[in-house]
């Protein structure tokens, strides 16, 4: 019966690691490097249920108990509990008969850790209108503080850089700021300090405090040392009010108007949320209640803080959910770091696989609601290069070579751009060409397929060139003289799409216009020999394929 025993437990241990829910697995290989040092590799790696960095090789580390550790970077799971169990480990391995997987319990389990070397800036932007009454003031302080507390432990070293603006009215925006500083042990407690010594009074510069925070993460990072930029990861910021903007104003971006008409709102949405930040968009999160003076317009409430935060706002209900949220966005944000690393035994080789606890995939398939993601567009510039190939259609058929700039600029809907373009082209033995005109994209360009149209002229340079007889009217005409077009126009269309799929983007430039050339009438010519005029049509094509920059 023992027997019989350990025969079903050896059995549900294979069972349990081939049907794994929740694991990782590679090719673990030892090579010397030309310097005789043992180089640990990690190729061939795939997933289930576990999210990483993507790499093609991990490069292992030796340990102080001289096993091998691999860490992959930003690792996620989708197990309910997380890494908390740890991983363990199995190797593939030859037991006399057959190969199988077999369970090595003297490596220690993988455990989850947290990548502290980067740099994070984090802004906390946050109201102290009087709307949210004394006893709610004190439970935002609190949580703001729980905030700081959570991303200090995570990071006691000052990778963290955060800064506070409190706000009411503009003036007091620029009063209650705490500039951005290294979260350390002595930052913090100032930190908490200047949190807790907030005051409440009238008014809500939303708008105007999320441009200022905006403001200072750009300049704090532009002004870290080469050191800092180089690990630099992340900026955010994070926003709390009790309701609508209704203070901010400045004569430069118009009169204030309610709503989503409010210029200082569209400055914010168009301006502030997703601003590049060392090639990163900043990203804006911002938490919401309803105070006493909003009133039960869901829709209008919903449209204005989706417009000003990167991703879907959080609409709360009532303030016993404010430090729940916080709490929330901290140990969202510090995931960012958060890594996982795995052990295998020095002198193992050939495949290895880490699995989460004893969760098997048993082949139910289990049906989950999904509620539909709202996407809202970037409202990034859009910014590309292009190259392509160019065929030229006139009395003589010629093609060549074209490179190109396009840009265009979201106007008031993100989902419509005006811009440019320009590109040069040049047809071996023909003319050359310089395109100008104005540029249209319309649709989400970054997470869909958008239509690209533009409208120009085709500017063309040495647009006579001599070349073999020329039939015209039933008359055969000669070389080319030298009284020709040198420079002519036509006008150009463009027809395209752009593609989320690596930034690419294809189009069709179709240029058409005409040209006058001077041919002799005569194969030998003399300086007394005619000439003939003759106006040529002509039409151009060009196959073009883009790449477009930034997320």
């Amino acid at each position: 019966m023992l027997l019989l025993a350990c025969f079903c437990f050896v059995g549900a241990a294979f069972a349990q690691v081939d049907k794994a829910k929740y694991y990782i697995e590679g090719d673990y290989s030892i090579t010397k490097d030309n310097r005789g040092q043992f180089v640990y590799q990690l190729t061939n790696i795939t997933s289930k249920g576990i999210t990483f960095t993507p790499k093609d090789v991990i490069y292992g580390k030796v340990e102080q108990d001289e096993s091998i550790s691999f860490t992959f970077d930003k690792a996620q799971t989708e197990c309910p509990e997380g890494f908390e169990g740890g991983l363990k480990f199995w190797k593939w391995q030859y037991d006399g008969k057959e190969y199988s997987w077999q369970r090595d319990s003297e490596v220690k389990d993988a455990q989850q850790n947290f990548e502290t070397d980067k740099v994070m800036v984090v802004m906390l932007v946050l109201d102290c209108s009087n709307s949210l009454g004394e006893a709610n003031f004190e439970k935002l302080k609190n949580s703001a503080t729980k905030f700081i507390n959570i991303l200090y432990n995570a990071s006691p070293d000052g990778g963290i850089r955060l800064g506070v603006v409190g706000f009411n009215t503009m003036g007091n925006a620029d009063k209650m700021v705490y500039d951005i500083e290294p979260l350390t042990m002595a930052t913090r407690d100032d930190m908490i300090k200047f949190i807790q010594g907030l005051t409440l009074y009238n008014n809500t510069a939303l708008y105007y405090a999320m441009r200022k925070g905006a403001d200072m993460i750009s300049n704090y990072v532009n002004r870290l040392p080469n050191k800092d930029k180089e690990k630099f990861d992340y900026a955010c910021m994070v926003s709390f009010t009790d309701g609508y903007d209704n203070h901010s104003t400045d004569p430069a971006l118009g009169l204030p108007e309610k709503g989503l008409e409010n210029p200082y709102f569209k400055y914010v949405r168009d301006e502030v949320v997703n601003r590049p930040i060392q090639g990163a968009p900043l990203k804006s999160y911002v938490i919401a209640i309803k105070g006493n003076d909003v009133a039960e317009d869901n829709q209008l409430y919903k449209s204005v803080f989706e417009g000003i935060s990167s991703e879907e706002p959080f609409l709360l209900n009532d303030f016993n959910q404010v430090e729940a949220q916080f709490e929330t966005m901290a140990q969202e944000l510090i995931k960012r770091w958060q890594n996982l690393t795995c052990y295998v035994p020095s002198a193992h080789q050939g495949k290895v696989r880490w699995t989460i606890g004893d969760y098997t995939d048993n082949g139910a398939s289990k049906v989950t609601e999904v509620k539909e993601k709202i996407v809202t567009a970037h409202r990034t510039n859009f910014i590309g290069i292009n190259a392509g190939l160019d065929l030229e259609f006139t009395h003589r058929n010629y093609f060549g070579l074209g490179v190109g700039f396009d840009f265009a600029v979201p106007l008031k809907s993100a989902n419509l751009a005006i811009g440019g373009l320009a590109a040069l082209k040049y047809d071996f033995a023909g003319p050359l060409h310089l395109d100008l005109g104005a540029l249209m994209v319309a649709g989400d360009y970054i997470h869909k397929c958008a239509f690209m149209g533009g409208l120009g002229f085709d500017l063309r340079f040495a647009t006579a060139t001599k070349g073999n007889p020329y039939d015209y009217m039933n008359t055969t005409y000669y070389w080319v003289r030298g009284e020709s077009d040198k420079f002519a126009f036509g006008g150009l269309l463009r027809l395209g799409v752009t593609t989320p799929m690596k930034n690419l983007y294809f189009f069709t430039d179709i240029a058409f216009g005409r040209y006058k050339a001077f041919y002799y009438v005569n194969e030998n010519p003399t300086p007394d020999t005619p000439t003939q005029q003759v106006h040529h049509p002509y039409w151009n094509v060009s196959l073009n394929v883009g790449y477009r920059f930034g997320n």
